[in-house]
C-alpha cells in the first residue's frame, strides 16, 4: 500500500491556509485532485471524521517491462538531441516566443489561482465565523437555560423552606396549646398541699410534754427518738429504712406510738400511715430538707428549754 499521488502545488496551497497535511491529502484524494474550492469543501464536510488524521493508503502500482530498455532509451535520447542541433534559427525562435507565451499564461494561471485561494479563504472563514456565531448562540442559550433552571430552583427551595417554616410553627403553636391545656388541668385536679409551719410542728411537742409532764424522762426519750429519726432521713435521705417505721415495734410503740403528738409530728414531717400494712413511711418525693431541718431545730429547742410547753397556753 502507498500514500496516493496528489497536486504538490494545492497540497502546499491547503497548507498554506492552515490546514494539516495529513487532512489535506485526504482532502484532496477523496475531491478527486479537482481543485482546491472542492478539497476545502470536503475539509469542512468531514472535520469530525474518526479518521480524518490518518493517511489514505492505494495499492502500489508496479510495472514490469521486457526486453533491453536500455538501449532503446539511449537511442531516443541520441535521436532527440539530434534533431534538436538541427533545428532552423527561426524554428528556435518560435520556440522562444513559445516560452514567452507559456511563461505569461503560468503567471495569469497564477493570478487566477491566487484570486481562487482568496475566494476560498473567504469561503473557509464565512464558515468558520459562521460556526462561531452558531457556537456561540448555543452557548448563549445554555446559558439561559442554566439560569432559568437555577432560579426555578432557588424559587423552589425557597418555597419548600417557607412551607416546612409554616408546618413547624403550626406544630409549635399545637404544643403550645397542649401545654396550657395539660397545665389548666393539672391545676384542676392537682391537690393543694397543706404547708407544715413550726409553729405546728412546736404545738406537737407542746402536747406531748404537756399530757406527760409528770414523766419528763418519758417525754425526753420520746424527744429523742423524734430527732434520732429526724437526723437519720437528713443524712441519708435515700435510704429507705430511715423512712419506713413498723408502728408495732415494742421500742417505738412505747416511747413515740402512744404519746400523743408523737405520731402527729411525725405525719406533719411527711410520714404517712399505712394502716393496712402498720407501717409510717415517707415517699422519697416527700422528703423535704427543709422542712426536717425546721423540724430538728424545734425538738432540740423543747430538749434544751425545761420551761417548754409549761408556760404557753
Amino acid at each position: 500500500m502507498a500514500v496516493p499521488q496528489i497536486n504538490k502545488r494545492m497540497l502546499d496551497e491547503l497548507e498554506v491556509m492552515g490546514f494539516p497535511t495529513v487532512r489535506s491529502i485526504r482532502a484532496l484524494h477523496f475531491s478527486g485532485n479537482s481543485d482546491l474550492e472542492s478539497a476545502v469543501n470536503w475539509l469542512l464536510e468531514h472535520e469530525s471524521d474518526p479518521d480524518i488524521d490518518q493517511l489514505p493508503l492505494v495499492p502500489r502500482e508496479i510495472t514490469i517491462e521486457c526486453g533491453d530498455t536500455s538501449n532503446e532509451v539511449r537511442n531516443d535520447f541520441s535521436g532527440m538531441r539530434s534533431a534538436a542541433h538541427e533545428r532552423k534559427p527561426e524554428e528556435r525562435t518560435e520556440n522562444g516566443i513559445q516560452k514567452d507565451i507559456s511563461q505569461l499564461e503560468g503567471e495569469m494561471n497564477a493570478d487566477e489561482h491566487s484570486e481562487d485561494r482568496k475566494r476560498i479563504l473567504a469561503l473557509y472563514k464565512e464558515k468558520r465565523d459562521e460556526e462561531d456565531r452558531g457556537r456561540g448562540r448555543r452557548e448563549r442559550i445554555r446559558a439561559a437555560k442554566d439560569l432559568m433552571e437555577a432560579k426555578r430552583t432557588l424559587e423552589e427551595n425557597q418555597r419548600k423552606r417557607m412551607m416546612e417554616s409554616r408546618i413547624a410553627d403550626q406544630e409549635e403553636e399545637k404544643r403550645a396549646r397542649e401545654r396550657i391545656r395539660q397545665r389548666i388541668a393539672d391545676d384542676k385536679v392537682k391537690p393543694v398541699e397543706h404547708v407544715v409551719t413550726t409553729e405546728q410542728l412546736r404545738d406537737c411537742l407542746r402536747t406531748l410534754k404537756r399530757n406527760h409532764k409528770d414523766d419528763s424522762i418519758r417525754v425526753t426519750r420520746a424527744f429523742q427518738i423524734l430527732l434520732k429519726i429526724i437526723g437519720n432521713i437528713v443524712k441519708n435521705p435515700e435510704e429507705e429504712r430511715f423512712r419506713r417505721i413498723r408502728l408495732s415495734n415494742p421500742v417505738f410503740e412505747d416511747r413515740v406510738g402512744n404519746l400523743q403528738g408523737g405520731l402527729e409530728f411525725l405525719e406533719l414531717c411527711g410520714f404517712k400511715r399505712l394502716r393496712a400494712s402498720g407501717y409510717l413511711v415517707m415517699p422519697r418525693e416527700k422528703v423535704d430538707m427543709a422542712l426536717l431541718n425546721a423540724a430538728g431545730v424545734e425538738i432540740a429547742s423543747a430538749m434544751e428549754n425545761p420551761y417548754f410547753g409549761l408556760l404557753s397556753k
